[in-house]
């Protein structure tokens, strides 16, 4: 009966330690998605201002454009 147990613990380690990388991959994993959601954010936000930028450049060309030909 004494030797069940230690036959019995022996047998389980590799399944523990197959639990315990699982649990880190899944960690990891969760991680990175965790850092590619806040980098798409990011990029959403500069592609925003970017775009506000384009509008402001180009309605500042329209008024000079204007004036130009006034000024014509």
């Amino acid at each position: 009966m004494h030797i069940i147990w230690p036959n019995l613990f022996i047998s389980l380690i590799p399944i523990l330690i197959f639990i315990i990388i699982i649990v880190f991959v899944t960690g990891v994993v969760r991680r990175m998605e965790r850092r590619a959601d806040e980098r798409l954010k990011l990029d959403k936000e500069n592609a925003n201002l970017l775009q506000q930028q384009i509008q402001e450049i180009n309605t500042r060309l329209t008024n000079i454009e204007k004036t130009l030909k006034q000024v014509d």
